[in-house]
């Protein structure tokens, strides 16, 4: 073997370790890229409570169900329902805030406004086990200005809570809101997602949590 066949043997055997090394350090990068904490839009919720039969039984949808009116309205659902056979073993975080309940309540819906109940009980227990979240005062400043002008007044209220929770996530049944997801997230850190988005991040690693 000559030394130029051994140099050029050194060469390749580095050149296959360090693209495993890369491969290797962009997948622990995607992995850091799951959602962890999740503010839950009150539209999330309506979906629990309109579609629990669906979701956790996999029943199927009536036939002219509303929900049909929305082209993406069974993706979102049938995404919603993987997050939550994964949710059962991922350590994920489900936040609401007292804001939350202003919608909820305006629903009159008391199965509705119990299931709110039960998943900011559920948040208050993480909370204890996590501390309280340190509130970027900057952020919450931010979101008041006009580079925000597209949210609604409740949208931006929930977002607000978001933010101050230390969420990574807002979670929403919205189609509308998730476009504006990659301007919030570089200006504020947080991801705007329908549960199709929050899915294609767990896609690759549910199998981790079955």
């Amino acid at each position: 073997m000559t030394i130029i066949t051994i140099i050029y043997n050194i060469g390749l055997v580095y050149r296959i370790d360090l693209k495993i090394h890369v491969n290797w350090t962009i997948m622990i990068s995607k992995f850091g890229n799951i959602p962890c904490r999740i503010f839950l839009d009150s539209s999330i919720l309506q979906a629990l409570q309109d579609y629990g039969a669906f979701l956790y039984e996999n029943e199927p949808l009536p036939k002219g169900d509303p929900i049909y009116r929305d082209p993406k309205g069974i993706a979102k659902l049938e995404a919603l329902r993987h997050i939550i056979q994964v949710s059962e073993r991922a350590p994920f975080q489900f936040a609401l805030s007292r804001n939350s309940f202003v919608e909820v309540q305006a629903k009159r819906d008391t199965q509705y406004l119990q299931l709110a109940y039960d998943v900011y009980d559920y948040w208050l227990n993480c909370l204890e086990e996590s501390g309280e979240p340190c509130v970027d005062q900057t952020k919450l400043f931010a979101i008041d200005s006009t580079s925000y002008g597209y949210l609604g007044d409740g949208d931006r209220l929930l977002l607000k809570d978001a933010l101050a929770l230390e969420c990574d996530t807002f979670l929403t049944m919205e189609n509308k809101l998730p476009k504006n997801s990659a301007q919030i997230e570089r200006t504020l850190g947080i991801r705007v997602l329908s549960p199709i988005g929050m899915w294609e991040y767990l896609q690759p690693w549910a199998a981790l949590f079955y």
